[in-house]
């Protein structure tokens, strides 16, 4: 990620990511940032144009410069150079083992401190608790009239879709103990369970599959989920049965913080390509290789997986059907 800075040129003035990483990555910033900066008046599409006496810069820069100490502290994030290249998606994306060793609230700080750099700047993202999941991304925002170039919000999305992903990933990866893993493999994400988990449960009734499950595995399953899909996902009480750690078994829910993540990595998923594609056509197609990667082979059979474990989704074929509108690279128009 980089910090907000403004700067003029004979291409106007206009809000930039400045690279934090190595010279060569910051060659390729200004090559991009040249082309779509510079590009032809007809055919760039600049953000609005606000007077000095506009006081959300002031808010906006302050807000990014709390988010680059935020994201800074993770040292995960998708840089603009990066977004052509989403196809390359192991070398972007962060290992398991990379997230687990990470600061239990180091990534939720960071999605806060993003939230704070649109809400400052004119784009308000509303929770997902009181959103129809079919809804329009585009429709659900509280406002367009952002003083972000189109190119920044991108990056925005497609960093709040990262974080809540690893998000997600560290929790599962933190809690698996012998029971499940994450594997990540060709820059893949893969949720299932260990080898010797899969022996034990072929010898297990249905109805068994969930006590294998600690009360921490199962509530990170539960946050997993949500932060990736916002599904109406639960545990029901099982009166009278105990799991692997002889504990009763009782109704659990979500317990992240919905103030904090008010969204879900497929929401930023689907409002980051519906902007590359009225953008960047190359650029949306390079999103949408993230998008079939994290919402069809990642999280669908995660969904199909912890159903089959014995989890409780009452929206499944709602969650079911946005993740098909996703991943045909149509978004939600």
């Amino acid at each position: 990620m980089k910090a907000f800075k403004r700067e003029k040129s004979h291409c106007g003035s206009r809000y930039r990511w400045l690279s934090i990483r190595a010279r060569y990555c910051l060659l390729g910033l200004l090559v991009i940032g040249f082309l779509w900066g510079c590009a032809d008046p007809d055919q760039r599409v600049d953000r609005p144009t606000f007077g000095d006496d506009d006081g959300r810069e002031a808010k906006a820069q302050a807000a990014f410069l709390k988010a680059q100490a935020a994201i800074d502290l993770t040292g995960i994030g998708i840089d603009l150079s990066e977004l052509s290249d989403l196809g390359n998606l192991e070398s972007i994306l962060a290992s398991p083992a990379q997230l687990e060793a990470l600061p239990e609230t180091a990534i939720q700080d960071a999605i806060g401190a993003m939230y704070s750099v649109l809400d400052a700047s004119g784009e308000q993202i509303p929770s997902a608790e009181g959103l129809a999941l079919l809804a329009s991304p585009a429709r659900a925002t509280g406002s367009t009239d952002s003083i972000l170039s189109e190119t920044d919000q991108i990056l925005m999305h497609i960093n709040l879709a990262y974080f809540y992903i690893s998000d997600a990933v560290r929790l599962l990866q933190t809690e698996k103990g012998d029971l499940f893993e994450v594997g990540f493999e060709d820059g893949q994400y893969d949720f299932h369970l260990t080898p010797a988990a899969e022996q034990k449960f072929k010898n297990l009734q249905s109805e068994e599959y969930i006590r294998q499950f600690s009360a921490e595995q199962r509530q990170a399953v539960i946050d997993a989920v949500v932060l990736l899909t916002s599904a109406k996902i639960k545990v029901l009480e099982q009166p009278g049965v105990k799991d692997i750690n002889d504990k009763l078994i009782q109704d659990q829910v979500l317990s992240i913080d919905r103030k904090v993540s008010r969204q879900d990595a497929l929401f930023h998923l689907d409002r980051g390509l519906q902007m590359a594609t009225e953008l960047a056509p190359d650029l949306a197609k390079s999103i949408n290789e993230l998008n079939k990667n994290v919402a069809d082979v990642f999280t669908e059979k995660m969904l199909d997986k912890v159903t089959e474990w014995g989890f409780t989704i009452t929206n499944k074929e709602e969650v079911g059907e946005r993740i098909k509108k996703l991943i045909s690279g149509t978004s939600s128009q």
